[in-house]
């Protein structure tokens, strides 16, 4: 299990050092500040009862319409490689909760009516053996859940905003499109979410597909080769780049993530290996060594998730045995 925000019971936070530009969700930036998104009030089911089950998703092969959501990974019934589909219709008929949250998508409150992911995941025919969830949006970016964050945070899949769904978004004062689905996590329903440094690598917008998958499956990369040897402080950058740095950056082969970050893994790791000032330097302040640079700057990063993340990196410049 993957224990990127836990140690001793605390939770640890972790920013996302390899995010690329995104069009602010809020006047301040992509993901709101600790404090200022609020959870003003729960209706309708929160979730699955007890010994209850969620109705079953009718699947189907053909997109019919831009707003289907596509599925893929451990599904069963499902061929390896195949996608199937979901109509916003059928998922509406999920146990739904409406949240009223404030500075979410547009300055002021907006009411979403939403679907929790574990009763989505409860709701399809999930293989033994998927422990996690992965979230690709249209622009490239991508979210990673794994079994223990849909289950101690909650993070619920947004099916309209202010009673409209995604075939009339964008709402009122956003300056873009979040459709067709936005997932989204709220400090209001889960107090610990405040505590997340980064919360934004959990609040994609523009989704539109939803894997199922292992989670050391689709980042084998990183368990074998030069890293089947890892050290304890490189483990930890391998969970920094997993919960963050995949948003926009893939790694080798066929390593999930998303397709933002336009230097490729292996000019990555040879700038950790031979280069670890100029690394580090780069994911605090990327402006201030190129002044072009599309990546966000991450000052908050501690010298500790520093030296993980560039000891993890560096591995991959290291030829295997």
């Amino acid at each position: 299990m993957i224990a990127w925000f836990r140690q001793a019971g605390a939770v640890i936070p972790a920013g996302p050092p390899c995010r690329g530009a995104r069009p602010p969700a809020t006047p301040a930036g992509r993901a709101a500040k600790p404090g200022v998104l609020f959870l003003a009030l729960v209706l309708g089911l929160p979730s699955v009862l007890p010994g209850a089950q969620p109705p079953a998703l009718p699947l189907h092969a053909a997109r019919a319409s831009a707003l289907d959501l596509a599925l893929s990974g451990l599904l069963a019934g499902a061929e390896p490689g195949t996608t199937r589909y979901v109509r916003w219709a059928d998922l509406a008929r999920l146990p739904r909760t409406t949240l009223r949250l404030t500075a979410e998508f547009a300055p002021g409150e907006q009411e979403v009516t939403a679907v929790f992911l574990a009763d989505l995941w409860a709701a399809l025919p999930v293989r033994e053996g998927a422990d996690s969830l992965l979230a690709s949006c249209a622009d490239g970016y991508a979210a990673v859940y794994d079994a223990a964050f849909i289950r101690d945070y909650r993070p619920f899949l947004i099916l309209a905003i202010n009673g409209q769904g995604p075939e009339k978004w964008p709402p009122a004062g956003l300056r873009f499109n979040p459709g067709p689905y936005v997932i989204s996590v709220a400090a209001g329903l889960v107090p610990a979410v405040a505590q997340l440094m980064d919360a934004g690598h959990k609040r994609p917008w523009g989704v539109t597909t939803l894997e199922f998958a292992r989670l050391e499956d689709r980042f084998s990369a990183f368990f074998g080769g030069p890293w089947a040897g890892a050290g304890a402080v490189a483990r930890q950058g391998r969970e920094l780049w997993i919960h963050s740095c995949s948003s926009c950056h893939r790694g080798p082969g066929d390593t999930f993530g998303g397709t933002k970050g336009e230097r490729p893994f292996e000019l990555l790791a040879a700038q950790a290996r031979h280069a670890p000032d100029y690394f580090r330097r780069y994911i605090t302040a990327p402006k201030g060594l190129v002044p072009a640079a599309k990546m966000e700057a991450h000052p908050h990063y501690t010298g500790a998730q520093l030296a993980a993340l560039t000891a993890f990196v560096a591995l991959g410049a290291v030829p295997s045995p």
